[in-house]
């Protein structure tokens, strides 16, 4: 058994992201929805990516003016990267007690998902533009129906949108979709003259049918496919990279990793990476995990640590060597094939990234 040994300073993990690419993924779903506004969904720190350069750069190159969030702390943080630009700030989760004058002072519209809700902004907020998500079968957050005739009943309630959201626009031929749809059609019949939004990126591009007045655009954005199987026309935009540090022989036999779970069926090759779950890659990633290194595909070997993953880099075509940058994600590997070999999606692969994790913007 042989090694060689880490080369001080130890660089941790970076996560590549291209500005550019976002931009032409927005510019994506406006000529697919040329007919409706395009807003930035950038709840989550722009889904892991850095809320202020992500919002900063949509605003700036592709002309966006509507952003969404969840909660009024991230509208307020939002509001403050934008400074003077002129922007619409929504927020999910709406209002409390607690956040009415955050609402006021950063310029904020709730969502309102509540008869309750929709009551308190209407007797604290007079007037001020307010939205409505209206559930019509996800059963997770929204207005229920039946309390849609009291909401429109309700002085001094300035509704201008009325939302829904589509529970299963990742596969567009599900049944459900077009019954969302037409709950949507008749619910926002209460209110009428109001902006419509029924869908997100998926629903954005599945046609004319689902697109209504605004398009909430999320994973699209930020290089995942909205549906099932994935979709080239959208750019990669993250690229997950982390170090070779170590590289070391071992004989057949030999273990690998936490409660050597991976044993060489014969002489191997071990590459050392300086990434691990505490950087946001999933530890359940082992063993079916892959990464790219130089272009070629290699398998993780071994529990993934905290710190640090093994990769089984025997069948390279060349020899890596330490300092050689490894990819998880990105244009070599997409993040939609390396979320579905270990039975993920690329939202988690994207939220999850950790923070010591170092963001370069391209």
């Amino acid at each position: 058994m042989s090694a060689n040994h880490i080369t001080p300073p130890l660089q941790g993990p970076w996560v590549e992201i291209d500005l550019g690419n976002l931009c032409e993924n927005f510019s994506l779903i406006r000529s697919a929805a040329s007919n409706s506004e395009v807003a930035a969904v950038v709840k989550c720190n722009a889904y892991g990516l850095g809320l202020a350069k992500i919002a900063q750069t949509l605003a700036d190159h592709a002309q966006c003016k509507t952003f969404f969030v969840v909660y009024a702390e991230e509208g307020a943080a939002l509001r403050n990267a934008l400074g003077s630009r002129e922007a619409r700030i929504f927020c999910f989760a709406g209002q409390t007690d607690q956040t009415l004058a955050l609402f006021e002072q950063a310029k904020l519209i709730p969502v309102l998902n509540t008869l309750e809700q929709a009551k308190h902004w209407a007797d604290h907020c007079s007037g001020r533009e307010a939205s409505l998500h209206v559930d019509t079968g996800m059963n997770r957050i929204g207005a229920d129906i039946d309390d849609l005739a009291k909401i429109a009943s309700l002085k001094n309630l300035n509704l201008k949108m009325v939302m829904t959201h589509l529970a299963c626009a990742s596969d567009p031929s599900h049944p459900l979709n077009s019954a969302q749809r037409e709950k949507f059609i008749a619910a926002a019949t209460h209110f009428p003259d109001t902006t419509l939004s029924l869908s997100a990126s998926a629903g954005a591009l599945m046609g004319r049918d689902y697109q209504f007045d605004l398009i909430r655009a999320g994973i699209a954005l930020y290089g995942g496919a909205p549906f099932d199987e994935d979709d080239t026309r959208i750019k990669p935009v993250a690229s997950l990279k982390a170090p070779i540090v170590q590289l070391r022989d071992i004989a057949p036999g030999d273990a690998v990793g936490y409660g050597a779970t991976y044993i060489a069926q014969k002489p191997s090759v071990i590459a050392t990476v300086a990434a691990g779950y505490g950087d946001g890659y999933p530890r359940n990633n082992s063993p079916v995990g892959i990464v790219s290194i130089n272009g070629e595909r290699a398998p993780i070997a071994g529990r993934i640590s905290m710190d640090f993953i093994t990769i089984d880099v025997s069948d390279l075509k060349k020899r890596p060597e330490p300092g050689d940058s490894v990819e998880f994600f990105g244009p070599a590997l997409r993040i939609h094939e390396a979320a579905q070999t270990t039975n993920r999606v690329s939202y988690d692969l994207l939220t999850g990234l950790g923070g010591r994790v170092d963001r370069r913007y391209l």
